[in-house]
């Protein structure tokens, strides 16, 4: 899920830069990859004369941390590109942008109805008959389309994508694998400081099955097409009533990926705790969102963990058909930590 939040300059100093204990000093790469095609300006920097397309296996590409710290990839449409897609495990379907999808004079389809962080939206979709990344490829997809001033590229890779394989992201290499896997396939990651989480499918999405604030449960889902995480209204009462904020609640606001505004409040809470690793003081931004509706959410409290949280690690996996997510701690327990980090991160003493 793309969004993206507003706040004043007290909270940038605030939440912008809290430490991490164990991780290595790694700047993030800059944004300049990621242009995205305007019909307005012909001459598209992106586009590149059509080569043959890799068929390895397994595919390792790098990848650009923008300046909210998503990842965005090099995607192919037909004979075309490549673009800068963002990897969104978040986002059910994957979407284009409308510029680009003008420019390429693809041919329109059925209006869809989409939830986003701010509501529901009826949005155009357009026909793409070959997207590929490397050797990862959909054929024939109806892709929902946003302006890519508002999803910040030209498009984004959702879980229809990548329900079927898994995902390691490498954030010391800045690179990603986008693999096949199997059922009961073992972890890529064998350090044995690596987290595993196992997590539920709820609309293609995993939900993460152990974590919880101040002993309560608490469902999480991993979202790499997020800036920051985001809390559902019962996250931010029982943060409330727990007082389990480190920081007052302050007004901010989120912005969807339709252009809209949405009101939001935002803090530190002090402590979440999944499976054997603790994660102290994370920024969220809590929001009466469709979102948590669509995935049956609303009720219960909930996480959308972002890329402020996700970059805390070395390594991270999220395999779709096993269920299950590994995070890979950073070695070194004392060493200076380094900005491309968020939050706070400890072992627990057990």
């Amino acid at each position: 899920m793309i969004h993206l939040f507003r706040r004043s300059m007290f909270w940038t100093t605030l939440l912008a830069a809290p430490v991490l204990i164990g991780a290595s000093q790694t700047p993030p790469t800059p944004a300049s990859a990621l242009p995205v095609p305007a019909v307005s300006n012909p001459a598209d920097p992106l586009v590149v004369e059509p080569g043959t397309v890799s068929e390895i296996v397994p595919f390792i590409q790098p990848f650009d941390l923008d300046a909210t710290r998503r990842m965005a990839v090099e995607v192919m449409l037909g004979s075309e590109g490549p673009f800068s897609f963002l990897v969104d495990t978040g986002a059910e379907r994957t979407v284009i942008a409308r510029e680009l999808a003008t420019r390429l004079g693809l041919v329109e389809g059925a209006k869809l109805r989409l939830a986003t962080i701010g509501g529901s939206a009826m949005v155009p979709s357009f026909r793409i008959a070959a997207l590929q990344m490397s050797n990862l490829h959909l054929t024939a997809v109806e892709a929902p389309a946003f302006y890519g001033r508002h999803i910040g590229a030209a498009g984004l890779i959702g879980v229809d994508m990548l329900e079927e394989r898994r995902v390691l992201i490498d954030f010391r290499k800045e690179t990603m694998q986008v693999l096949e896997t199997r059922r009961r396939a073992p972890s890529l990651i064998k350090d044995d400081d690596a987290i595993v989480v196992t997590a539920r499918n709820s609309a293609g999405r995993l939900i993460l099955s152990d974590a919880r604030l101040n002993g309560k449960r608490i469902d999480v889902i991993v979202d790499t097409g997020a800036q920051t995480s985001v809390g559902n209204m019962a996250l931010q009462r029982l943060v409330a009533d727990r007082r389990a904020n480190r920081f007052p609640f302050a007004p901010t606001e989120l912005t969807a990926v339709t252009g809209e505004d949405v009101p939001a409040l935002r803090t530190a809470i002090k402590r979440i705790v999944i499976s054997g690793l603790d994660i102290n003081d994370l920024p969220v931004s809590f929001a009466d969102s469709q979102a948590f509706r669509a995935l049956g959410l609303h009720e219960r409290p909930a996480l959308l963990l972002g890329m402020d949280s996700l970059s805390l690690f070395d390594r991270v996996e999220i395999d779709f058909p096993n269920k299950r997510v590994v995070f890979d701690l950073p070695d070194g327990a004392e060493r200076q930590t380094g900005r491309r980090f968020a939050a706070n991160l400890v072992m627990r003493g057990s």
